[in-house]
């Protein structure tokens, strides 16, 4: 897939409503960019989210796709933590950083 289609799907999860996890996932996986190996990218062990958060303003493209992913695992492990991620502003910052990187 290439830069400019990976940056008309994240685009598009701005639409996003509902269903957010959901939509973020299958996206991720579609364009390729869900990293199985996320915890490879983390300074913390275990993984403390709001810490490895911070890293976002001198993160690339690699770490933002490993810091979305890790927010995804941690709602597999606590349902609903994506959606009040979210809904705290952690989420929207990563996804518009994304899409500046391609």
């Amino acid at each position: 897939m290439t830069n400019i289609e990976k940056k008309k799907a994240l685009q598009e999860l701005r639409k996003a409503s509902t269903r957010l996890e959901e939509s973020y996932y299958l996206t991720l996986e579609e364009i390729g960019d869900l990293k199985n190996n996320y915890i490879d990218y983390m300074t913390t062990a275990p993984v403390n989210v709001d810490d490895e958060l911070r890293r976002l303003s001198d993160a690339d493209y690699e770490l933002c796709t490993a810091l979305l992913t890790m927010l995804l695992r941690e709602d597999y492990f606590s349902n609903g933590a994506f959606e009040r991620r979210y809904d705290r502003g952690q989420v929207t910052p990563i996804l518009e950083k994304m899409i500046k990187l391609l």
